[in-house]
Formats: C-alpha cells, sequence, structure tokens
C-alpha cells in the first residue's frame, strides 16, 4: 500500500513550522494566539502538506446524515489508531452500495482539520471494498492478453440470427437475470422455445460452472443464439465473467453469444469476447427477439417491393397485350368490312342470277312466239343476240367472281401479316428500354451505351446500344409499300343489257 506520507516533503514541513513558529516567538511578548487562529494555521499547513492520501482501514461508526452526507471512523485492525472520514453528498451519490461497519475499504480523499473541534479527519472522494486494486490489476492483465490474441478482434464477431428457431440461456436458475428474460421472450416471442442451462454465477466454482454450460450447449446444439450473463453487483460479485476459462469458452462457441452481465455502466472480459453486447439481461432478450409488430412491419415491406417489382417486369407484358388488342381490333375490324362485301356481292350474284333467269324466260317466250310466225331471219338474230348476252352475261359474272376470290384472297394475306406472331415469325422483333421498358420506334428513341430488350419470335435478347443511325443516315426518307389496290366491282344491271340492246 502507498504511504500516505510519500507525498509530503516532511523537511520543508518542519521547515515552515519551525517559521510560523519563530515569528510566533518573535510576537510572543505581545500578545497569545487564539485557539482560532492555532486551529486555522495547523489546518493550512497539513491541507498544503497532505492533498492526497490513499488510506486502508475497518469502517466504524458508520452514519448517513439526512442530509445524504456520510460520516465513519476509519481504524486499524488492532484499533491501534483511527481517524475521523467524511464523504459529501456529491461523492456519495456516486457509490453503488454504502459500506457498514466492519467493512475493509479503501478510500482516497485529502486531510483537512474540522476547527470547531480542532480534529483533523479525511475528506473522501472515493470509497471501494479493500482488494479491489489487485482485481483491476487483474482484470487490466487479462484483457491486454485475449486482445494481443485478437480475441476482440471485429472480424471474428458473427451475426445473430434474425430469425431464431430456439434460444439458449446460460445463467442462474433462480437470479432476477432469467425471470426478465422470459419476461421479455414471453411477451415478445412467445412462439421461440427457450433452453435453460442452470449455473451459479457468483462464487470460487462459478467460472467453470459457466465455461461448461457454454460447451455442453454447443455439443447439444438446441439453440440457434446463446444469453449468457446475470444480473448487476459488486466488482467481486460479477469476477466470474472476468475470468479467463469464461472468455474462452465464449470464443470457442461455435453459436453466437450475447453477453449481458450486470447494468449498463459494468463491463467484464466477457463483454469483450462476445459477439454481441447487451447492457441488461432484459435488452439481451430484447435484441435477440423481434416483437410481432417488427415482423409484420418487415414482411409488409417486403410484400410492396414484391408487387412493385411485379408490377415493373409486368409493364412491358401489358404494353404487349395492348398492342396485341388493338391489332386484334384492327383485325376484327377489317374482317368485318370484308364480311360487309362478301355479303354484297352475294347478293349481286344473287340478282345477277335472277336477272339471268329472266332472260332465260323472255328467251323462252321469244322462241315460242317465232315458232308462231316462222320468221327465220328474226330468229336467228335474236338467237345470235341472245347467244352474246349469254356469253356476256358469263364471262361478267366469271370476271367478278374472279376478282371477289382475289379480293378476299388479299384480304386474308393482310389479316395474316397482322398476326403480332406471324411477324415475329418473318425474322421481324420488338425492341424495348430496359430501364423505361418503353418500345423504341425510331432510333433517337435510344443512346449509346443504353440496354435494351429484343423480344423475338422465340425468347429475348439483352443487349448494350453501340451506336445509333438516324432516317437521313439511311439513305433518305422513310417510304411505305403502297397498299394492294382495293378490288373495284362493277355492277351489272337488267338496264345495262337493255341499254345495249337498243
Amino acid at each position: 500500500m502507498t504511504n500516505p506520507f510519500d507525498n509530503l516533503n516532511g523537511q520543508a514541513f518542519l521547515n515552515e513550522g519551525r517559521t510560523w513558529l519563530g515569528a510566533q516567538e518573535a510576537e510572543e511578548q505581545s500578545r497569545p494566539l487564539t485557539v482560532y487562529e492555532l486551529t486555522r494555521e495547523l489546518k493550512r499547513l497539513l491541507e498544503e502538506a497532505f492533498r492526497f492520501v490513499y488510506v486502508e482501514g475497518e469502517v466504524s461508526n458508520f452514519k448517513r446524515h439526512t442530509s445524504g452526507h456520510l460520516y465513519f471512523t476509519l481504524k486499524d485492525e488492532e484499533d491501534r489508531a483511527s481517524i475521523n472520514c467524511v464523504m459529501w453528498k456529491t461523492d456519495a451519490v456516486r457509490l453503488r452500495s454504502l459500506p457498514k461497519d466492519g467493512d475493509k475499504v479503501e478510500v482516497r480523499g485529502r486531510i483537512t482539520v474540522y476547527e470547531p473541534r480542532g480534529q483533523y479527519q479525511i475528506v473522501v472522494n472515493e470509497i471501494r471494498p479493500a482488494g479491489l486494486g489487485r482485481l483491476f490489476l487483474e482484470f487490466q492483465r487479462l484483457k491486454e492478453k485475449l486482445e494481443r490474441e485478437g480475441l476482440f478482434a471485429p472480424e471474428r464477431k458473427r451475426p445473430l440470427p434474425p430469425f431464431p428457431r430456439a434460444i439458449g440461456v446460460v445463467t442462474s436458475q433462480t437470479g432476477a437475470a432469467i425471470r426478465d428474460i422470459l419476461k421479455v421472450l414471453g411477451r415478445r416471442a412467445p412462439q421461440i422455445p427457450v433452453f435453460i442451462y442452470p449455473v451459479r454465477v457468483q462464487g470460487a466454482e462459478a467460472a467453470r460452472e459457466i465455461a461448461h454450460g457454454i460447451q455442453r450447449m454447443n455439443e447439444l446444439a438446441l439453440a440457434d443464439v446463446l444469453i449468457v450473463g446475470r444480473g448487476g453487483g459488486s466488482l467481486e460479485d460479477l469476477w466470474a465473467f472476468n475470468e479467463e476459462v469464461v472468455a474462452r469458452a465464449i470464443a470457442a462457441s461455435s453459436i453466437p453469444v450475447i453477453s449481458a452481465v450486470g447494468h449498463e455502466v459494468d463491463f467484464t472480459i466477457a463483454d469483450f469476447v462476445a459477439d454481441v453486447r447487451a447492457p441488461t439481461p432484459s435488452a439481451a432478450a430484447e435484441i435477440v427477439a423481434k416483437s410481432s409488430g417488427e415482423l409484420l412491419e418487415q414482411i409488409s415491406a417486403l410484400r410492396r417491393r414484391l408487387v412493385h417489382t411485379i408490377d415493373r417486369r409486368l409493364a412491358p407484358l401489358r404494353e404487349v397485350r395492348h398492342l396485341r388488342q388493338r391489332m386484334v381490333g384492327a383485325v376484327q375490324r377489317r374482317c368485318t368490312r370484308l364480311e360487309t362485301a362478301l355479303q354484297l356481292r352475294a347478293r349481286i350474284i344473287q340478282s345477277v342470277r335472277l336477272r339471268v333467269s329472266a332472260y332465260q324466260s323472255a328467251i323462252t317466250r321469244f322462241s315460242d312466239l317465232l315458232r308462231l310466225q316462222r320468221p327465220m331471219s328474226i330468229v336467228n338474230e335474236t338467237r345470235q343476240r341472245l347467244d352474246d348476252l349469254v356469253e356476256r352475261a358469263a364471262a361478267a359474272f366469271s370476271e367478278r367472281l374472279a376478282r371477289a376470290k382475289h379480293c378476299a384472297e388479299l384480304l386474308s394475306a393482310r389479316l395474316k401479316a397482322l398476326d403480332p406472331t406471324s411477324i415475329l415469325a418473318r425474322g421481324y422483333s420488338i425492341t424495348y428500354d430496359a430501364a423505361t421498358h418503353q418500345i423504341l420506334r425510331r432510333a433517337d428513341d435510344t443512346a449509346p451505351g443504353r440496354v435494351v430488350r429484343v423480344v423475338l419470335h422465340q425468347g429475348e435478347l439483352r443487349a448494350n446500344v453501340v451506336a445509333t443511325t438516324g432516317a437521313q443516315d439511311c439513305g433518305g426518307q422513310h417510304s411505305s409499300a403502297p397498299s394492294a389496290p382495293q378490288p373495284e366491282l362493277p355492277l351489272f344491271t337488267p338496264d345495262d343489257e337493255r341499254g345495249t340492246q337498243q
């Protein structure tokens, strides 16, 4: 232990005291010192000489005042000496636990004099159980050793499973930690099974049991993630999690480990080695088990992304379907017009047949009349004219029938040409911009470096545009093939024949 007098320049203290006493002796004839003056000067000398002290002793006469200040006496074990101590409220509020009579403690502070009683005392700034200095040095030694071995390296940390099928807990089965963990898991993820490996978390055998529990949970392979920890306590209470055997068991675990030891201000070696450090056991349960609301939100986000992706993929197909519907509508309109034309031609043919039948009836009547009159010249002339009319009618009928057939063939060919599948089968293709999914109709609709998607009769291609060529670079203006002439249907009426006869 550090000698409290190491910080004191004893010779300077004695010299200053002699100087002061000499000055007082010089004034001895004039007036005596008051008690206050003597006490104040002693206080000044002590405070300047003992600006910092580090003392170990046993607590006695401990008292906590209503103001929050702490008062106690620090004495040796054999009661050879004692000194009064005071700890002001501003420093006392930082204590995790209050000392009690009989505790061996180490205090840091400064010497002062309580003037009303003329008593010197220690104004304590820090108090802790005796021996913590040794534990802290041991903590630092092991921390530096494991850090040199790379056990704290971030690249060793493994990610926690987002949806664990089972959770393992290595802790005391009677402590507050396991109750907090089970309470949180029961609220957030009651469907996840929890496997508890009970161990002692305090005492001489605690570290060995904790390490064995981690090893057994790895051997059983029942859980996807492990929570190792305990509730809060003093440094000695948490010391099992600062043992090397526990640190190496955590490092060797094939299951991701969450360290949840003490409170947020507590740090142990296990916290540095574990994959994730939780400030409390409850926080560890919050980390490992997502709530139902969070899961539903994730599912909703994934659903929105899926719907957006499907809509983006279906957009070109919808456009193709729209084009197909337009083509089908055009074909249907052409078919309707063709059907109307065929019906008209059928009516014309029927009209021609009726007129031919009428002519034949007239010829029969003329033949009967001529047979009665027997004018051979008239009969021959009439027969010749009749034969001529029959030939002309037959020729006109054949010509119109051929035209109707030719027109029907042309319309059928156009109908086939308008079929999108037939167009693609002849080597044509439909080109889309891969980013905007718009159909490209001109070279100016895209640019070099863009990605295009080419739909063929069977399959599709994805290509990068190397260069584009405008219409003016292709040898002239666009031209379209002349459309096939629509067949003209001549009308043949009996009136025309009568006009010919005249």
